[in-house]
């Protein structure tokens, strides 16, 4: 089959799926969104309330008291001793006192609540007692502040670090078992010093990796957890920096930060067998021996084990965990990712590598780079269509209809990213052709090499535009 129709095929099975689950997709949830506020929105009451009850379409949770209360147009508290809570019997409803025998006059209710997926909502609604106009809502003093909002600079920001570190940890361990693993033992007339030169270099290049990704990946949990604190405590990323039992709060009292001790566990699990792995690979300053060339599969599936629990960790707590079939829509979000990770992971893996693997041409022909490039070009068409079907079943638990594409930002976040998806598709589908003619003809020469890594490195830079979107999608609401 010829380039251009294989990307025609691919382009339109990308939006005829996407768009024919669409048509038949449920009602989605998301963020926590309010139902119902007593007194409503606006509501002039001839008598003064004995409270506020505002109910949400899931579960929320209040950090602090002065998270909701009630004041008067100038800012005066009349919230009622012992403050606002969440209903015993209903998780969804959040009541706020008031005290006794309002005096006329705008009152502005005003919440900031946290729900299932860990993002913070926050609200406000203006009523009136008696025969006096109704002002706008109060939103300064204590307890008006909102802190870094979920699409702000500061979160997407921390939520990028946080795939990419994650994610590339992921990415390393799959390329060593699937790739390296399989590829590494050259044909037997490539000369040994090839070889060992190649089982040395590639052996430092993961760990180098390895120790950057780590650090990357810490790094970045640790600023999902200062811009969460600020968004729940409702102060600046700063501020959050100076509260030390804002963050143990959000950490020990919200399941935000359940999941993310979790998280951090299995990512203390995978740098403990790190340790390990590395003081047995580097047991010598010569070529490692054939049983710690790739790793072990043993202690390679250890670590892909822990770093899979932390990715699948970012899936159990966001959009899809309170979709109308988590227990569809968690794994399929989580092996969405994964297969993103192997994809954008391997490909900066390949450019790098195609480098510095020998060139030199073994027993038919091939050679170590050549052979490592033809295994990883195989799996990542493997990876490209679990990205689509998943990607697809991730859209039928978001989207109420296709109109939802156009009608709403994140639609047009979701259609972005199927767009930039569907470029990298075309790219690859360019450099698996070049492959193909490559097992045919034998030797890679340099001027080729050079070609599919240049490629790879646009799609590297593609698909880390498509790690920006996902983080924005991960803080939008999708459309109800």
């Amino acid at each position: 089959m010829h380039s251009r129709p294989r990307v025609l095929i691919l382009v339109a099975t990308i939006i005829v799926a996407t768009g024919l689950v669409l048509t038949h997709a449920p009602s989605a949830m998301a963020h926590a969104v309010v139902q119902k506020v007593i007194p409503d929105d606006a509501q002039r009451l001839t008598h003064s309330p004995t409270d506020v009850r505002v109910t949400f379409s899931e579960p929320v949770q209040l950090l602090q008291k002065g998270d909701a209360s009630v004041v008067t147009a100038s800012g005066q508290s009349v919230t009622a001793s012992g403050g606002a809570h969440v209903s015993a019997d209903n998780a969804s409803l959040m009541i706020v006192p008031v005290q006794p025998r309002l005096a006329p006059g705008s009152y502005t209710t005003r919440w900031r609540v946290m729900s299932p997926d860990g993002h913070v909502v926050g609200g406000a609604t203006v009523f009136a007692v008696g025969d006096v106009p109704i002002g706008t809502p109060y939103l300064g003093g204590p307890g008006g502040a909102t802190g870094p909002s979920e699409t702000s600079a500061w979160a997407v920001a921390a939520r990028w670090l946080e795939l990419v570190g994650i994610g590339g940890l992921v990415a390393l361990m799959l390329f060593r078992l699937l790739v390296w693993r399989a590829t590494w033992r050259p044909p037997a007339d490539v000369p040994a010093g090839a070889r060992d030169a190649a089982l040395v270099w590639a052996r430092d290049a993961w760990w180098i990796g390895f120790g950057v990704l780590a650090l990357v990946a810490l790094f970045g949990e640790a600023c999902v957890l200062v811009v969460k604190t600020a968004g729940a405590m409702g102060t600046s990323v700063w501020g959050a920096l100076g509260d030390p039992a804002g963050i143990v709060r959000v950490l020990a009292d919200t399941r935000f930060g359940s999941v993310l001790q979790v998280r951090t566990f299995a990512l203390f699990i995978l740098f403990a067998i790190g340790v390990w792995r590395f003081l047995a690979e580097y047991r010598t300053d010569r070529a490692p021996a054939p049983d710690d060339a790739d790793g072990g599969l043993w202690p390679g599936l250890l670590m892909l084990a822990a770093g899979l629990v932390a990715l699948g960790s970012i899936s159990a707590q966001g959009h899809a965990s309170v979709t109308s079939m988590p227990v569809l829509q968690i794994p399929a979000d989580a092996l969405h990712a994964t297969a993103a990770a192997f994809w954008v992971g391997g490909l900066v893996l390949m450019a790098i590598w195609l480098l510095r693997l020998p060139t030199v041409a073994g027993e038919g022909g091939r050679t170590i780079g050549g052979i490592v490039l033809a295994r990883f070009s195989s799996l990542a068409l493997i990876a490209v269509a679990v990205i689509v079907l998943t990607g697809v079943v991730r859209a039928f638990g978001e989207m109420n209809s296709p109109a939802d594409l156009w009608r709403t930002s994140y639609g047009w976040t979701l259609l972005v990213k199927i767009g930039l998806l569907a470029v990298v598709g075309v790219m690859a589908l360019r450099s698996r052709r070049v492959v193909s003619t490559l097992r045919r003809t034998g030797t890679p020469n340099t001027a080729t090499l050079s070609m599919v890594r240049r490629n790879a490195w646009v799609e590297i830079g593609v698909t880390l535009v498509i790690i920006a979107a996902s983080s924005l999608l991960v803080a939008q609401v999708p459309p109800l």
